[in-house]
Order: structure tokens, then C-alpha cells, then sequence
């Protein structure tokens, strides 16, 4: 991999219901609700060997409009895809945004979750007074 693939991360193409998709790592404008989906499943996206079935029944519908989100489809459209290739899918978007992931994502999650009342770290929470 060249230093530019590192800095600008190739797009992948996938072919899904003969239709091929460019699938590139997100555009700040699908960063919100993308981000706001799959916040409590950030975790287990970031692992080394994600559990994909266990994810899909946990989450199915979440990790399926977030992925919606990334390619740009609507939600009805991923619907129809075979098991096997939505999973593919999902595995791919977040493929392409690993560097996203790891870099960025995974470094705040410490700090995000030390502020989330109610948490188990049994911090106290400081007061605005």
C-alpha cells in the first residue's frame, strides 16, 4: 500500500443485485447519522474478528440503515439483498472506513463513555453549579 493509499484510502467495488457499487469511505455529511446508528455497537465493530450473525441479531437493523446511509441507498434496498450479501456489504463499508475507525473512532470512545451519565465506571458526574 503507497503512502497516498494510506492518506486517501482506494474506493472497493462490489457487484450486489447486478448493480456495482463504489463503495469510499464516508463524506462528512453521512458522518452523523451514520455515527449516530451504530454508536452502541461501536465496540464490536472494531474488533479484530467481528461476530456478523451475532451482530445482525443484535442490531440487524441499525448495522442495515447505516449501511444504507454509507452507499447511499435506501434502507429498502439493502432490505432485498440476500443474507449473504448484506453481510458482505456490511463488512465492506466498514472495510473501507477501517482507517476511520481506528483512528478516530476508537481513541474517543474511552473518553466519551467516561462522560455518559449513569455509566459503570462509577465516576462521579461534576455539576454545572
Amino acid at each position: 500500500m503507497s503512502e497516498l493509499d494510506t492518506l486517501v484510502p482506494p474506493e472497493l467495488e462490489l457487484t450486489l443485485n447486478g448493480e456495482t457499487l463504489r463503495l469510499s469511505p464516508l463524506r462528512v455529511g453521512q458522518m452523523p447519522a451514520f455515527l449516530r446508528i451504530l454508536a452502541p455497537i461501536m465496540k464490536d465493530l472494531t474488533q479484530d474478528q467481528i461476530d456478523w450473525l451475532e451482530l445482525f441479531g443484535e442490531r440487524g437493523d441499525d448495522l442495515l440503515s447505516a449501511v444504507g446511509i454509507a452507499i447511499n441507498k435506501p434502507r429498502n434496498w439493502v432490505d432485498e439483498l440476500a443474507a449473504d450479501e448484506a453481510i458482505l456489504l456490511a463488512a465492506k463499508v466498514i472495510e473501507v472506513n477501517a482507517d476511520f475507525f481506528t483512528k478516530m473512532v476508537i481513541p474517543k470512545l474511552g473518553t466519551l463513555f467516561e462522560h455518559i451519565p449513569g455509566n459503570d465506571k462509577g465516576g462521579s458526574i461534576p455539576s454545572n453549579s
